[in-house]
């Protein structure tokens, strides 16, 4: 058996997942709200570079602003603590501090870290939270800046990816990455966990009924005419055309394409989900929508469940209790777990 340290290091992550039914058209940061029936609010509020939307009833204006602000509020404080793109994050500065010492993290960045170690030894590294050099070589990090790397500059890469490497200290809460170069991306779970935050705050304010979605959805009850939420699973090759639509209560669903992040070079399509092995943009699927009872959970394992390809990838979410996947091929041959049998609707 390949050496379990080498073979994780072949493993890698994507960094960036965008919204299942909304399109980015804004950059910044604002709120709107309207009215959709009697004390339904919808909020809108732009972060992690997406949109984020939440729907919930409320007893009035006033409580519903309340509730609007702790939640945008909460999640500003979130992204700065993790996004690599602010200069004093927690995970820039632990990632400034690759090689040199441990950094002391917040309660909340350390808990993500630790999660994600853990996902990616379920995973054996399909998920990686140290793929940021490896992302960083082919310009995912930026939508600006995308390049193809050659072969020597991806094993280098290669060679700073391994989460099995990265020092934990629960008691300091402190993150130290042995080696310089190696980089934390927590932008695969720490959105589904933001996410998750959002649905938090909306439970303890005694909210029954709501909807999250920043490109990873989370549900809280039923819909305000007291139907199932009624979630689209985009066809990968149509951004119009939904190919399924799942009724859903008290879920998280997310799903990884293959047409989120991508640049085109010499009549050669090129997306952010890379095969672990080869450091090149997986082929297998086209998308992979994951349905859990966390939207963190369902971050994480859309991106593993893509990269592993639809045998070891469906074997991983038939296995997990409480995980539900929808697996779509670049031909459109559509695959989805047992649990779905009942409830999954087809688009005619």
């Amino acid at each position: 058996m390949e050496n379990k340290s080498n073979r994780l290091k072949k493993y890698i992550k994507p960094l960036y997942l965008v919204p299942l039914l909304i399109v980015i058209l804004l950059s910044g940061y604002f709120y709107t709200r309207t009215y959709h029936a009697v004390n339904t609010f919808t909020y809108s509020h732009i972060t992690m570079d997406t949109v984020m939307e939440i729907r919930f009833q409320a007893p009035g204006v006033r409580a519903a602003e309340e509730i609007r602000d702790d939640i945008f509020n909460e999640v500003e404080r979130l992204e700065k603590l993790f996004s690599r793109s602010i200069s004093d994050s927690d995970v820039t500065i632990v990632n400034n501090n690759a090689g040199q010492e441990p950094v002391q993290v917040s309660a909340e960045v350390f808990y993500v870290t630790k999660k994600a170690i853990e996902f990616a030894e379920l995973t054996e590294g399909a998920f990686d939270p140290t793929i940021a050099p490896l992302t960083d070589l082919w310009g995912f990090f930026s939508e600006y800046e995308y390049r193809v790397p050659d072969e020597k500059e991806i094993e280098i890469a290669l060679e700073l990816v391994d989460y099995a490497l990265v020092e934990l200290a629960p008691e300091e809460k402190s993150i130290y990455l042995p080696v310089e170069g190696m980089g934390l991306e927590l932008g695969g779970i720490a959105k589904g966990f933001i996410v998750d935050r959002a649905l938090e705050i909306l439970t303890e304010a005694g909210i029954k009924n709501a909807y999250v979605n920043a490109g990873d959805i989370g549900l809280i009850g039923y819909r305000p005419d007291g139907e199932p939420w009624r979630i689209g699973v985009r066809n990968p090759r149509d951004e119009r055309d939904m190919i399924a639509v799942l009724p859903l209560v008290d879920q998280s669903v997310d799903t990884s394409g293959d047409y989120e992040r991508a640049f085109e070079r010499d009549g050669i399509k090129y997306h952010h989900i890379l095969d672990p092995y080869t450091g090149k943009p997986a082929k297998e699927l086209a998308s992979v929508t994951v349905i859990t009872d966390t939207t963190m959970d369902a971050d994480v394992l859309s991106t593993a469940a893509f990269v592993l390809g639809i045998d070891d990838g469906f074997k991983l979410i038939e296995e997990l209790e409480n995980a539900q996947g929808i697996f779509v091929t670049p031909e459109l041959k559509i695959t989805y777990t047992g649990g779905l049998q009942d409830i999954i609707e087809f688009e005619q």
